[in-house]
């Protein structure tokens, strides 16, 4: 369950990274190219994405507003004059923060097996996986760097 957890953190956190991309793309290329990604390396049929993707999508979303918060929260911690009060307050948040979001994957993964067998999930999130490595890869390339 952690394993799936942090492959759909991952996936949010692809949103805001491909945002920084010198490519810029809206929204909606970004899904239509991690949908079409995703769509081919998971086997997916057509009507498969069909039911899936949104579910999918609405997950991600509502773990991107609540990721939001925890991000707003922590962001007070940069100022110097923060207590430590303050600071328990910024922990405190980042581990409901988990929480929920570990209570939204379980939910959807729930719905998710109404739509597509276990081991399409599975070879969803693999993809899901790459697609982030390469990503990550295009947004950051390694310099030719010799130790």
């Amino acid at each position: 369950m952690k394993y799936i957890i942090s492959l759909l953190l991952i996936g949010c956190l692809s949103i805001s990274l491909m945002a920084q991309n010198k490519e810029k793309y809206s929204k909606q290329e970004f899904r239509a190219k991690k949908e079409a990604y995703l769509k081919e390396k998971a086997g997916l049929t057509d009507q498969e994405a069909k039911e899936f993707f949104p579910l999918y999508f609405q997950l991600e979303d509502l773990k991107k507003d609540v990721n939001g918060k925890a991000w707003a929260k922590a962001r007070t911690g940069e100022n110097p004059n923060t207590t430590e009060e303050e600071y328990e307050n910024i922990i405190d948040t980042y581990f409901n923060v988990q929480v929920q979001a570990a209570a939204l994957d379980k939910e959807y993964i729930e719905q998710f097996r109404t739509v597509l067998s276990a081991k399409k999930i599975y070879m969803l999130y693999r993809a899901e996986i790459k697609f982030n490595r390469n990503l990550l890869k295009i947004m950051h390339p390694q310099t030719d760097k010799k130790e």
